[in-house]
């Protein structure tokens, strides 16, 4: 979109307030360079262009002079304490919220000639993170491009670690809600190429350096399932990305709108730590506890005795004993051991007069040392039903 004419006419003095940084960090600040009216003039693929001074971009609180990348940039979060939180939003109202574009907007206007357009809006376009008949893919041309920026870096880590928690919510005061989504990169675009009207890839995944740009590698995505729904993650910050991370915002349905996107930084201190110590030991002990009660079971199937014959389940080779009945080694009593040889046929009954239940008749030279015998029953009864039983001289329990 071609710049308003208002713009055009503008001084020099005010030209140069809108395009040059301020001699503090600015703690937020929008460029609306390229913006339209409403929620269309946001998601015009213009606007966030030009982001460099020449020609100066219209940015409501200052600019930004450590970015000197070509991707646009539609607005800027400055964290300067280890506890700072700031929305970006476009505000509504009389008094709109402090920080928010229109407040910005109407701060300038009282102080400056000419005066800026307060019907400009943070949004993004409907179809910018998937477009159905773009291969599911996106659009760099309907998102919105933030900076944020955690400074001094050192200062804030200097007092521990500290988490950045980033929040994307639907902006109510449009009337309609839109299914949002982002994408955390760390570092700034450095390049001098990136152009934003070609395809942003989403599927499956956002890639590093999007778009053309330079020196963005990502660090997160989410994407919402339902409309209107909130997203929020924390980050570890540390020295990694020097402080600046870039946030791609879009959304997908169809249905295009304001948002509105919190960035803070909040410590993790001792409690925390503690919480996250007690979460750690209470997974510790559930896995103690469940390796406790394998050993238990492992060592209940190793030692295990069901019938208490004194010789462990695991080698028992006759089951069930009669309780208080001597054993063998295999753990099988006399009538066990001597009920266990087939003796319908000749040969097991010429075996069962030569059995040694406890291996200690090796000779078997008499018939007292005999442990078993063959049981014909009744008169006439077939080999089949012979059984090979404990000789009765010899006491059976």
């Amino acid at each position: 979109m071609a710049r308003t004419a208002w713009l055009a006419v503008a001084g020099l003095a005010a030209s140069w307030w809108l395009a040059a940084p301020r001699a503090a960090q600015a703690h937020a600040t929008y460029n609306i360079s390229g913006y339209g009216a409403g929620i269309d003039g946001t998601t015009n693929g213009a606007d966030g262009l030009p982001t460099s001074p020449v020609p100066p971009a219209i940015w409501t609180n200052g600019g930004v002079a450590e970015y000197t990348g070509a991707l646009p940039v539609n607005w800027y979060c400055g964290l300067h304490a280890a506890t700072q939180v700031r929305t970006i939003q476009t505000g509504v109202g009389a008094s709109p919220p402090s920080g928010s574009l229109l407040q910005q907007i109407v701060a300038y206007n009282t102080a400056n000639d000419p005066d800026l357009p307060t019907d400009r809006v943070i949004g993004v376009g409907g179809l910018s993170w998937t477009d159905p008949d773009n291969g599911n893919q996106g659009w760099g041309h309907g998102l919105d491009y933030g900076l944020i920026h955690v400074t001094p870096l050192d200062t804030i880590l200097a007092g521990g670690p500290v988490k950045l928690t980033v929040t994307l919510t639907d902006d109510p005061s449009d009337g309609v809600a839109p299914k949002f989504a982002y994408a955390l990169y760390g570092g700034w675009d450095t390049s001098t190429t990136a152009e934003r009207h070609q395809t942003f890839t989403t599927n499956p995944s956002p890639v590093n350096n999007p778009l053309g740009s330079s020196g963005l590698t990502l660090i997160d995505f989410q994407v919402a399932t339902s409309a209107g729904q909130t997203l929020s993650r924390s980050y570890d910050v540390d020295a990694t990305y020097g402080g600046k991370y870039t946030l791609f915002v879009g959304a997908l349905g169809g249905v295009k709108g304001q948002y509105q996107l919190t960035a803070g930084l909040a410590p993790v201190g001792v409690s925390a730590q503690c919480d996250a110590d007690l979460a750690q030991c209470e997974t510790d002990l559930a896995t103690a506890d469940a390796d406790l009660a394998q050993c238990q079971a492992d060592l209940g199937t190793a030692t295990g005795d069901a019938d208490a014959d004194g010789v462990g389940d695991t080698r028992d080779l006759c089951p069930g004993t009669a309780a208080g009945a001597p054993v063998d080694r295999d753990g099988c009593s006399r009538a066990q051991f001597c009920g266990a040889l087939d003796v319908s046929e000749r040969t097991g009954q010429r075996l069962c007069q030569l059995l040694d239940w406890q291996n200690d008749e090796p000779g078997m030279r008499k018939k007292v040392e005999r442990d078993c015998m063959l049981d014909k029953g009744p008169r006439k009864t077939p080999p089949a039903l012979w059984r090979c039983v404990p000789t009765p001289d010899v006491p059976t329990p």
